[in-house]
């Protein structure tokens, strides 16, 4: 649990930060190259961050999982962790019977990151519309 609340916190902290820094290149770049085009440009810049991070975030589940030596090798980890952290849970590989809670777990909290992430990049489209 307490890593689940930490990789939340992880990305609510990449999100507020990623509006601040999202927010300021998009002044700086209209200014020089008209809103239009910043909007090209931050588009994608925003695209990059939400993957990196939902990516880090089941690079954190997965060395969690690995080093606690419920599934042998880390990409077997990541593997499990990311078809569990987007809710698509294929479960061929699955944990021992006293963790098998954690793909639920993992699940729960990737849906969250993923309708967090979709609720920003949401917001990033409308600043972006609001100058076309």
């Amino acid at each position: 649990m307490l890593l689940a609340a930490a990789v939340f916190l992880f990305h609510a902290m990449v999100l507020l930060e990623a509006t601040r820094l999202l927010n300021d290149v998009h002044s700086w770049l209209a200014a020089r190259h008209g809103p239009q085009n910043a909007g090209r440009i931050l588009i994608p810049m925003c695209f990059i961050i939400l993957f990196s991070t939902h990516v880090l975030e089941s690079l954190a589940w997965a060395i969690f999982i690995w080093r606690r030596k419920l599934i042998d090798t880390l990409g077997e980890s990541l593997y499990y962790t990311t078809t569990s952290i987007t809710a698509l849970g294929y479960g061929d590989v699955v944990q021992p019977p006293p963790w098998r809670m954690l793909g639920p777990l993992v699940a729960i909290n990737g849906v969250l990151m993923f309708g967090c992430s979709t609720a920003f990049l949401f917001l990033v489209l409308q600043k972006v519309w609001m100058h076309l």
